[in-house]
């Protein structure tokens, strides 16, 4: 539809022309388009985002697993009383919450595993073969004066009940004893 302007004292006529009809909407669907890629790029993100915060939990745990059942076996082994040594080889101390043992005196320290957590841990401390043997070379001490008892230490922590993880730490362990204490 034409269009009267006025310039001066005389008329001009100026056409407007409308759009047609094919380029309506056009922006819009580009728009929505990038809305979409925007929309998946973020989401795929997010996901990921995720997932990387359940991987870094999971390894918070395992670690911190791994270090309560390492923390077992150092404090078990300081404790005189579960290391016997006056046991035969193949003498065998557990926890109470283990079966088929010599016998179950293993006690863990409240200040390492909470009472109600106790029984989530299982210590087996057993006599290694041969009952006693001349002691290591280079202990810092007068080797000649000692003889060595071996013992296996594994501990075992199952925490997966309450998502706390599971972890065994199996380690050796030679207890020197003097030689003027045994009669050999």
């Amino acid at each position: 539809m034409p269009m009267l302007r006025m310039k001066g004292s005389s008329a001009e006529r100026v056409q407007v022309r409308a759009r047609p009809d094919r380029e309506r909407g056009s922006i819009l669907l580009v728009a929505l388009i990038f809305l979409a890629i925007l929309t998946f790029a973020a989401a795929t993100t997010m996901r990921t985002s995720t997932m990387g915060m359940r991987m870094a939990g999971n390894e918070q745990t395992r670690v911190n697993t791994l270090q309560l059942a390492q923390s077992i076996v150092d404090e078990v082994v300081t404790n005189p009383d579960n290391v016997v040594v006056s046991g035969d080889t193949g003498y065998i101390n557990c926890t109470a919450n283990v079966d088929d043992c010599t016998a179950n005196t293993v006690a863990i320290s409240q200040d390492i595993v909470a009472t109600a957590d106790a029984s989530k841990a299982e210590v087996i401390v057993e006599r290694l073969a041969p009952a006693l043997t001349p002691a290591p070379r280079g202990i810092n001490s007068s080797a000649d004066a000692f003889f060595a008892a071996r013992f296996q230490v594994d501990a075992t922590y199952d925490g997966t009940a309450d998502n706390e993880g599971r972890a065994g730490v199996v380690q050796g362990v030679i207890v020197l004893v003097p030689r003027s204490a045994q009669s050999n």
